[in-house]
């Protein structure tokens, strides 16, 4: 069993959002000691790493939630709609990828074209001043 502060190590979340977390009742298995501490186990520590993963790919707490509560229900029906939360969640991954590398071929794009001017095979054309040089 961990107690807050190293569960926040152990995943590397801020304590105030482990708390929020468990607020939210969004871990499952999360329990208190005699003392009325929250405690985590193996358990916890999971779905704190797959809160911090949803998280990251940008998905909203409200579905967080949902598939988290999904994933307390038994039967064919909770399953699928979590399968399609996630499928939601890899298009928009998808999404992200892609446009990632439209930024990425462009700022290519443009560090080719900063070569030729540094090289001289080109006028810099974005440059203001070159205007009063001419």
């Amino acid at each position: 069993m961990f107690k807050i502060s190293e569960a926040s190590k152990k995943v590397n979340l801020p304590v105030a959002t482990i708390r929020y977390y468990a607020e939210l009742n969004m871990i499952p298995s999360l329990k208190r000691n005699i003392e009325n501490q929250r405690v985590f186990d193996d358990e916890s520590i999971t779905w704190l790493e797959g809160i911090k993963f949803f998280r990251e790919l940008g998905m909203p707490i409200a579905e967080i939630k949902e598939y988290i509560e999904l994933s307390q229900k038994n039967g064919k029906g909770a399953l699928i709609k979590r399968h399609k939360l996630l499928i939601k969640q890899e298009q928009k991954a998808q999404d992200n990828v892609t446009q990632a590398q439209n930024n990425l071929d462009e700022l290519k794009r443009r560090i080719t074209l900063e070569d030729e001017i540094i090289k001289g095979h080109k006028q810099d054309s974005l440059n203001p001043a070159r205007r009063f040089n001419q």
